[in-house]
């Protein structure tokens, strides 16, 4: 019986098809398609000619995009090998295969959310039935040829290919339906105006995490449905990283933030690859007569002048990345360093941010550029604030489970030491209040303080006329302490009338 064509279940958009019979697929990770074909008619023509060629399908594989993959080969069981190949960004994906086919899944929880995670690994997978991970361990094989900048990479796939057992009978087709977990609805707020100040990454990733689950619009892009918020503002006011076990918690490892914090100080551009951070913060544009390092011509500038508004980076390339040329473009879109209050403080923008996979691990990296920059210049490090023009959710990835029950679980507004677990009262940048009664004169005094000091006194008779002049002084910021001071000059009112029966 001849084989089943080949047909995509999940992203079929951003597959390429080459012999719909063939039984190897080729994912080429990190690298673009169009590099990827260009080295591969290099090595030889016939890996792309569907008329000899094994290959049935090739692929970039991107974040969240394996458990899809997996899905598409239970549905293809013609396709009997994979083959990586391409830039792999230090990331483990590769790894991640090869453990799935040697180890298999097993049953993980992370905040009482049933996931299934590939052993020895961080990858989750959600839970749905009729997944059968088993068969495709039993029928698959991988390996992965590393870099296409890697001299013996056209000799061993040739070879390999050419070696590869051909099977003889092919499987039943199984469909897995991934669950649309677009929700119904969200909480009404100005989806543009979210904004978040904290101490540390970790505690303002939760709190961003609960906004954009509970507030977060749900919008269809082009690859898929998203939760969204724009211009996302968050304040880190202590940047520094997280205890390990907190982060553990939520399934991210500290060893891989500072990897990445490493590398985005690299300025080479691997081969194939439409861009790095590194490389358009220190390697692409040039800074005239002082090569290409535009975080050494930002410390420059602030050497020369440490109230300089001039340290501002963009690595947005409008010529190349507004057209989409490479078919790849930047994130990260501008970097702005100001000296404040005796610290360098650090301002990035962010075209478009991936919540539960990707903004713990740039805030990493922004505090490794902030550090480069602060050690540079002899200042202490400041707060980082995070604009996000598109911050969104995939409600497809087995992540968003997670950020729902994080959502779900939100109970508190207080600080929290992540090391004793204590709360502390989180604390107003606009100042603090001390509410009395006067019963002498008859009103309600309410000091508006800060750092000890008496910044304004608010005098009357009702708490509404104290609530309307400390609103109109915009002496509050908080939530929390809004609903505290409002409460407590009602109970202060109810003690004036006590005393004037």
């Amino acid at each position: 019986m001849a084989p089943p064509a080949f047909e995509a279940l999940y992203y079929a958009d951003r597959l390429r098809v080459v012999n719909p019979a063939g039984d190897v697929g080729l994912i080429t990770l990190w690298s673009p398609l169009r590099t990827v074909e260009r080295k591969l008619d290099e090595i030889s023509p016939e890996l792309l000619d569907p008329a000899r060629s094994r290959l049935a399908v090739v692929s970039n594989l991107y974040g969240d995009g394996m458990f899809a993959m997996f899905c598409n080969l239970l549905f293809n069981p013609q396709v009997r090998h994979l083959v990586a190949i391409g830039e792999d960004l230090g990331l483990p994906t590769a790894d991640e295969i090869a453990a799935f086919i040697e180890r298999g899944l097993e049953d993980a929880e992370l905040l009482g959310t049933r996931l299934t995670r590939v052993v020895g690994t961080q990858r989750v997978f959600a839970d749905v039935p009729g997944f059968d991970a088993d068969a495709l361990r039993r029928r698959l094989t991988f390996r992965a040829f590393g870099k296409l900048s890697r001299r013996e990479l056209g000799g061993e796939l040739t070879a390999y290919l050419a070696e590869l057992p051909q099977a003889d009978a092919c499987e039943e087709r199984i469909r897995v339906d991934i669950p649309d977990a677009v929700p119904a609805g969200y909480l009404p707020s100005a989806v543009t105006a979210h904004q978040v100040v904290r101490r540390g990454p970790l505690d303002c990733w939760e709190e961003l995490v609960v906004r954009c689950v509970r507030f977060g619009h749900p919008v269809e892009l082009a690859n898929g449905p998203r939760v969204e918020l724009l211009n996302a503002k968050v304040v880190i006011t202590d940047p520094a990283e997280d205890p390990e076990p907190a982060l553990a918690r939520y399934g991210f490892r500290l060893e891989d933030f500072r990897a990445y914090a490493r590398r985005i100080l690299d300025p080479e551009l691997p081969e194939g690859i439409a861009y790095t951070y590194g490389n358009r913060l220190r390697g692409y544009f040039g800074q005239g007569a002082a090569g290409t390092d535009t975080l050494a011509t930002a410390i420059g500038a602030l050497r020369a002048d440490p109230e300089s508004r001039h340290a501002y980076v963009s690595l947005w390339d409008t010529a190349n990345d507004l057209p989409d040329l490479h078919g790849s473009t930047p994130c990260l879109t501008t970097l702005f360093f100001r000296r404040t209050d005796g610290r360098l403080s650090l301002s990035a923008t962010y075209r478009a941010h991936n919540l539960l996979t990707a903004w713990l691990q740039n805030v990493y990296g922004l505090m490794a550029i902030q550090r480069h920059v602060a050690d540079a210049v002899g200042l202490p490090v400041g707060p980082i604030t995070v604009v996000s023009h598109s911050l969104g959710a995939d409600p497809r990835s087995p992540r968003f489970a997670l950020g729902r029950s994080i959502a779900e679980g939100w109970r508190r507004d207080d600080d929290v030491d992540r090391v004793t677990g204590k709360s502390s009262l989180r604390e107003d940048p606009n100042g603090y209040f001390v509410v009395s009664v006067d019963g002498d004169r008859g009103v309600i005094v309410a000091e508006h303080r800060f750092g000890g000091v008496l910044v304004k006194r608010y005098e009357a008779a009702r708490a509404v006329d104290v609530e309307v002049l400390a609103a109109a002084d915009m002496a509050v910021s908080l939530v929390s302490h809004a609903l505290w001071l409002g409460r407590e000059l009602t109970i202060k009112e109810q003690q004036l009338r006590a005393l004037r029966r």
